[in-house]
């Protein structure tokens, strides 16, 4: 996924039928990459090109408004969970025009994607927390200076490897995320866990995992693995995964983070050693 706003404008100039303001633009391809975005999110995306929230907030809304009308964009009025509380909020979603307009690298084909109100309130919920996720790290990587964030959604974020039998193993994160500064680099593999699987199905997951690791080596970012974050609605869901983690014998603790959302902008400014390892203690409840 591309995250540069001049790149994106530039991308679009050309092909979006005029008039269109360059921030329309880059809403657009926001929305697009994460399939869908709140109204307040896609305002907190941008929110450098304002004076001020509520005046990014206005301004969003009537840009999101103008795509609405050239047929670009889709709205939904429903309710999601988890983060928002069970609130209701305007999500957004690409048209298959606007979908058309965004598909403009040579060959690049429109992704089939179900309609947006066909989508599940649960696969909802699980998109718009990746888009959460991306928007509060834009948040945290603006209170460092000489920083930056690259992310990358799926599909870009899947990594491949060939298994003993030369058949391809394919990771599916919800995203890739590499933190840099003239001190330092940290790179990040990130799993929105809504806590509605069995947490041996996360260990199943960690330990696919690892076996990438056993092979990074061989992987073109120079051998060095990135860490395995897993984020989660609540310290109960934290607590269970950490416990499964860390009694799953031969798993590599230090491969992997538990977290709740409201903790990344501390991974963010501290990486890795910010966050401890998930430890075999015995949690209340559990």
């Amino acid at each position: 996924m591309n995250r540069s706003p001049t790149k994106s404008t530039a991308r679009f100039s050309s092909l979006v039928p005029a008039p269109i303001h360059p921030m329309q633009a880059r809403l657009l391809a926001l929305v697009a990459a994460h399939r869908f975005a709140t109204t307040t999110q896609l305002a907190r995306l941008t929110a450098l090109e304002y004076a001020s929230s509520a005046s990014a907030l206005r301004q969003t809304q009537r840009h999101l408004a103008s795509l609405a009308q050239q047929r670009l964009l889709t709205s939904l009025e429903r309710r999601v969970g988890g983060w928002q509380g069970g609130s209701a909020v305007t999500i957004w979603a690409a048209t298959t025009r606007g979908q058309r307009l965004v598909a403009v690298d040579e060959g690049e084909k429109v992704p089939r994607r179900q309609r947006p109100r066909e989508v599940s309130t649960t696969f909802l919920d699980h998109l718009l927390a990746i888009t959460e996720v991306r928007t509060s790290i834009e948040e945290a990587v603006r209170q460092e200076a000489d920083t930056e964030a690259a992310v990358a959604l799926e599909p870009e974020c899947w990594r491949t490897r060939l298994g003993p039998s030369g058949q391809p193993q394919v990771l599916r994160p919800d995203l890739a995320v590499t933190i840099t500064s003239p001190a330092y680099e940290d790179r990040y593999l990130m799993e929105v866990d809504r806590a509605t699987e069995n947490p041996g199905r996360v260990i199943a997951t960690c330990w696919r995992y690892q076996e990438h690791q056993a092979a990074s080596s061989q992987a073109s970012d120079g051998g060095v693995f990135p860490l395995v974050v897993w984020l989660v609605p609540d310290d109960r869901r934290r607590h269970r995964l950490e416990r499964a983690i860390a009694h799953s014998t031969g798993l590599l603790r230090d491969l992997f983070r538990v977290i709740r959302l409201d903790q990344l902008p501390t991974l963010i400014h501290g990486g890795p050693a910010a966050i401890p390892t998930p430890q075999p203690t015995n949690q209340v409840g559990q």
